[in-house]
This record gives C-alpha cells, sequence and structure tokens, in this order.
C-alpha cells in the first residue's frame, strides 16, 4: 500500500515537470512558491520525510536549505536579510556604502549601471560584476535613470572588426529653452561606437554635413591614395544633406564608399540613432539648455568628452568608446586578479562577523 502511495507520487511529480517545464525553467517556476514548498516539506517530515518530499519536487538538498534559511532565519546586519557567517560571499556594509554612494552621485546618474560597475571596478574603488551592482540596486530600491518610451528590439545590425571600417552618420533635432529647434550632426564610428565628427547648426545643411565628413576623415588620417583594400562604408539616409554633388566629390577622392540605409544596404542606421538616444536622454534633456550657444557649449565641454573619453561601456566590455577605437588594451588578467582578491577579503570579512542572538550560533569575533 506504501509502495503503491509513494509510486502515484512520484507520478504526479513527473506530470508536474512536464506540464511546469525542465531544468531551470523548472526551478525559476517553483522559486516563486518558495515559502510554500519550505513549509509543505518541514510538515511533511514526519510522514514522507524530507529528504523524500526533496526528490520529489525535484529539488536539491542544498536548495532547499537555501530557500529554508531565506525563509525563516533575517539578519538584520545585511540588506539581503541573509547571515553574513553563512553566505559570506555577499557584498560587505562597507562595499554597499560605497556602492550606494555612487548610485546616487549626481554625477553619474546619466551613465547606465553597467558603465558605473566598469568604471568602480578600473578605478579600483569596488570590485563587483555588473550583476552584482543590478542586484543591489535594486534591493535598495534605487531609481536613477529617466523614463524612455518603448523601443522594440531589432534583429542584430551592422558590425564592424575594426576602427574605420564602417561609419554612420545621422541628424537629431532638440529644442532649446528659447523655442528654437537645432540640429545635431554627428559621425560615429560602428566598431568603436566613438563620436568622431559633430556639429550644431539651426538648419538641415549640406555644407555642414561635408564640414563633419571633412573632420572624421582628417581624424582618422584617411589620404586620397589610401589602398581601397582599406576602404570606409560610410552609411548614411536618405535625406538631400548627405546625398547632393559636393557630398559626392568629396567622398570619390578617398577609399570611402556612401551608402543608403534600407536602399544600398537591407540594416537600417539603428547604431547612430541609439548613440542618439543615449546623447539627448542621457546628457541633453536632463538640463535646463537655454539656447543653442549653450547646447553647443556643453556638446563640447560635457557631453562629448564623457560619453567618448570618460564612461566606460558595457557593449565594449568596459572600455570608453574613444579607447575602443584607438585600440587601447585592457590588462584584464590583472582585473581579474583584483576581483578574486576582493572575493578573497569579501569571504574573510562575512564569515568574521555577524550579528548577536544568530540563529546558526555565529559568534562576533571583530
Amino acid at each position: 500500500m506504501i509502495q503503491k502511495t509513494v509510486r502515484n507520487l512520484y507520478r504526479i511529480n513527473k506530470i508536474l515537470k512536464d506540464s511546469i517545464g525542465v531544468g531551470r525553467e523548472y526551478i525559476l517556476r517553483l522559486k516563486e512558491h518558495k515559502s510554500k514548498i519550505v513549509r509543505v516539506i518541514q510538515n511533511s517530515k514526519d510522514t514522507i520525510g524530507i529528504s523524500k518530499c526533496i526528490r520529489l519536487f525535484g529539488i536539491a538538498k542544498s536548495t532547499f536549505r537555501t530557500w529554508s534559511m531565506e525563509e525563516y532565519f533575517h539578519c538584520n546586519h545585511s540588506i539581503t536579510k541573509l547571515c553574513n557567517n553563512a553566505y559570506p560571499q555577499q557584498l560587505t556594509v562597507k562595499e554597499i556604502h560605497k556602492m550606494h554612494r555612487m548610485l546616487v552621485n549626481e554625477k553619474f546618474l546619466h551613465w547606465p549601471i553597467v558603465s558605473l560597475a566598469y568604471y568602480a571596478m578600473r578605478k579600483s574603488i569596488l570590485k563587483a560584476h555588473p550583476n552584482t551592482w543590478y542586484k543591489y540596486a535594486k534591493l535598495m530600491k534605487i531609481k536613477r535613470r529617466q523614463t524612455r518610451k518603448f523601443i522594440p528590439k531589432y534583429e542584430t545590425g551592422l558590425r564592424a572588426q575594426f576602427p574605420n571600417e564602417k561609419w554612420h552618420a545621422d541628424i537629431t533635432l532638440f529644442q532649446t529653452a528659447d523655442g528654437f529647434m537645432s540640429y545635431i550632426f554627428l559621425v560615429v564610428d560602428n566598431f568603436s561606437r566613438c563620436i568622431i565628427s559633430w556639429r550644431v547648426a539651426s538648419t538641415k545643411s549640406a555644407k555642414v554635413r561635408l564640414e563633419t565628413f571633412i573632420e572624421a576623415i582628417n581624424q582618422a588620417g584617411i589620404l586620397p591614395e589610401s589602398s581601397k583594400l582599406s576602404k570606409t562604408d560610410l552609411i548614411v539616409d536618405g535625406g538631400k544633406e548627405n546625398n547632393n554633388k559636393s557630398v559626392e566629390n568629396f567622398i570619390e577622392k578617398y577609399p570611402n564608399e556612401k551608402l543608403i540605409a534600407l536602399k544600398d544596404i537591407e540594416k537600417s542606421n539603428s547604431l547612430v540613432e541609439a548613440v542618439n538616444r543615449i546623447l539627448k536622454y542621457d546628457y541633453l534633456f536632463r538640463r535646463q539648455i537655454q539656447n543653442q550657444s549653450q547646447l553647443i557649449t556643453i556638446m563640447q565641454n560635457v557631453v562629448i568628452p564623457d560619453y567618448n573619453n570618460t564612461r566606460p561601456h558595457g557593449s565594449l566590455k568596459g572600455l570608453t568608446p574613444f579607447e575602443a577605437y584607438t585600440q587601447v588594451k585592457l590588462n584584464y588578467r590583472k582585473i581579474r586578479e583584483k576581483m578574486f582578491k576582493a572575493h578573497k577579503e569579501r569571504l574573510c570579512y562575512n564569515k568574521s562577523f555577524s550579528c548577536l542572538g544568530c540563529p546558526f550560533d555565529c559568534k562576533n569575533r571583530n
């Protein structure tokens, strides 16, 4: 009779797994109801037994132990509410304070958290993975960035293998406090996301656009006699400011090929549009810019230097756009060594610190 009951229980368990999912998906679904699962297993320990119950749910003993500790024991000395001694890998109090100060610092509010994590790592302020930053920012309920309109996700666009292989040119509008519209002209390198040329003008002008192309070519050191094998694709939209005799005659002298997005190539000009959004939402919309003259000053002294030279990018693995453009190499081995050292120090500190009256019989050994 008992064997028949157990057999039926396992049959029910198999049907549950087939219905909910398998592997990681199954565990994540169960985790949503971990409080109920822990209580059911605890209540069934005198009849079925904890080990059999755990096997019925299809979870590991270590997972059940973790869920039980999270359910029954809350440490008021930890932001995660978990015992430092039982969970020594969590950030220390000092590290959390450092993270909090950087997350709420006005100087970095326009940066995404991933950029902040790489910056802190490179400057040896706090050595923690970007995912850890996102986790603790959520625990601290810190909301840093402005809400953006919904941007649909598209398939992967054009990707260059080295600097100056592909450039993107685009224009974006920005309205200053005096009511006038300004046109921001950009030329962006695909490989590095670096803004290699920019202008601010009152109108869409072929003359201004040509100036940005001339500046970009001079910055890259491209000469008319350069090899055609190392040509640069210049991807533009279909506007007249990009497609006119002045631009065509100038481009013909250099090993550059102008391509119109969604016409000469199937891909769109989305990469430079993403940079446009960063400039406007992360930098310009946060400021009260009175007129075009002030806009140019802010672009020149604040926006471009910070975006190109200071702010690390997650897509560039912690490099700034200018570093990626000039092909600077980071010493990732040294960074990993620092991360490992910080991890060991964190474990040592947390294992030697715990609150009084800890349910795990931890002792304060400070």
